[in-house]
């Protein structure tokens, strides 16, 4: 299928190199020349359409822009918008409705599942996980473009999106957030960047491996799993002094608590965490 791209970020550029095997581009624009001149060079487009052009020759657009600017890029195109097309945008919150209905236009929201710190080529996965939700007609046209050698499709009810959304925030950006408190402490007995990746790094990994392997509640040990109270008050005590890593510590402990901890040692130690 013939395609093209408005927005040569990070997310739009990596899923595009995986998309030109099966499909062929069209063009790429983005109001960064810089950034469009870089993704035709990482795309090896020999002749990138100019922005109208792409819109009327494409079959399908692909809107990868950030969230606050989709409807606004939307906007800029629907005046060439006369064939019939399929218009996705890559947002994993928004629905597909919120690019205004056209006789001819079929749209749909497809969002990967993945993280993307920079524009990867190759990607770092060679399989991504794509969730789909929007008009019937996009949701068909969309397992044409997404080859399955690259591409697992899921149909998602645009109820479910900020779910969706909010499973990828707390498996990524939060994790990275919790990280870097890590890093926080780490600092306060000044350990180096060696004996994070000696100490910290492992023991995350192994953790992780843990859960998948053994489930969450066999997984987790320390004083919280032991119910070791005298440990913990002598947490919370240093902490005391650094009232957000305090914070971040009594909410994810309650958490523990409250879902992993056994019974009979929940509640003394749900009283001291909310102390």
């Amino acid at each position: 299928m013939r395609i093209g791209l408005i927005g040569c970020g990070r997310v739009g550029v990596t899923i595009f190199y995986l998309l030109k095997k099966h499909n062929t581009i069209v063009g790429v624009y983005d109001t960064d020349d810089k950034k469009e001149r870089k993704a035709v060079k990482v795309l090896g487009i020999r002749n990138n359409s100019n922005y109208s052009e792409m819109i009327i020759r494409s079959d399908a657009l692909f809107i990868a822009t950030p969230d606050d600017t989709v409807l606004e890029a939307y906007k800029k195109m629907y005046r060439y918008l006369k064939e019939t097309k399929l218009v996705f945008h890559f947002s994993g919150i928004l629905p597909a409705k919120i690019l205004s209905k056209k006789r001819n236009v079929f749209r749909a929201s497809i969002h990967p599942f993945a993280t993307f710190p920079e524009i990867m080529i190759p990607p770092a996965r060679k399989h991504l996980f794509m969730s789909v939700e929007g008009d019937r007609e996009a949701m068909m046209g969309a397992r044409a473009i997404f080859h399955p050698e690259y591409f697992t499709l899921k149909r998602l009810k645009k109820e479910d999106k900020v779910f969706y959304h909010l499973i990828g925030v707390f498996s990524s950006n939060l994790l990275v957030g919790l990280v870097a408190s890590i890093y926080d402490i780490v600092q306060k007995i000044n350990w180096k960047e060696k004996d994070i990746d000696q100490l910290v790094y492992p023991i995350i990994e192994e953790t992780l491996r843990n859960i998948k392997k053994h489930g969450l509640r066999k997984s987790l040990s320390g004083p919280l799993q032991r119910g070791d109270v005298e440990t913990i008050k002598k947490h919370l005590k240093t902490l005391r002094q650094h009232k957000q890593l305090l914070r971040i510590y009594k909410e994810l402990s309650l958490y523990i608590v409250q879902n992993l901890t056994p019974g009979s040692k929940k509640r003394r130690l749900r009283k001291l965490l909310s102390e």
